[in-house]
């Protein structure tokens, strides 16, 4: 008998969304808004799966264990992904100051959902109110890029808007707040 055939369906949508980004630090709130579970059941769920050893907490929400991965057997194949725009960080921004610009904030409609620390940088993402299209931002080196990184079939026209919605209101936060970090 198997741990994951233990596990109800709301534990199971909850490590399965979290294998999805295995290096993604998940928000509550953007759990909640991505699965579209009430918060209660989550709540339970997620103190289930950190019991089991399958997920862990830390400052910036929860992810799944390597013992998670092994549990549920995930191939972690990678999402389609739509490419929107990229730019060179402003001047006087590093990639650590740009991440600590835009993590956590909701933009329009884009909801914040979790950040991970890469070997080239950061990736920071942003969910849409109904859940939907997740939205990605990669900052390496001195390069940011915007991209919808996980869409429904038939749903590229409105996941490229909201990309795009997302990749402005981002340049125009960085620029506002580059003088609180440019190196004097």
């Amino acid at each position: 008998m198997s741990l994951i055939n233990d596990l109800g369906e709301v534990d199971s949508k909850v490590i399965q969304f979290l294998a999805s980004s295995s290096d993604t630090s998940f928000s509550f709130q953007g759990l909640k808004r991505s699965l579209k579970v009430h918060q209660e059941k989550l709540a339970r769920s997620l103190n289930r799966l950190y019991s089991m050893g399958l997920i862990e907490k830390n400052g910036d929400g929860y992810l799944i264990t390597k013992k998670g991965m092994r549990i549920i057997g995930v191939d972690n194949g990678q999402c389609q992904k739509m490419v929107i725009g990229q730019l060179y960080l402003p001047r006087g921004l590093t990639p650590d100051s740009a991440a600590a610009i835009l993590r956590g904030r909701w933009f329009g409609c884009a909801r914040w959902l979790g950040s991970s620390m890469t070997k080239d940088g950061y990736d920071l993402k942003w969910v849409t109110e109904d859940g939907e299209i997740q939205l990605l931002v990669s900052i390496k080196g001195e390069i940011l890029e915007v991209s919808a990184s996980s869409f429904p079939p038939g749903e590229e026209e409105r996941a490229r808007e909201a990309a795009l919605r997302l990749y402005e209101r981002i340049i125009n936060a960085l620029h506002r707040n580059r003088r609180r970090f440019a190196s004097s």
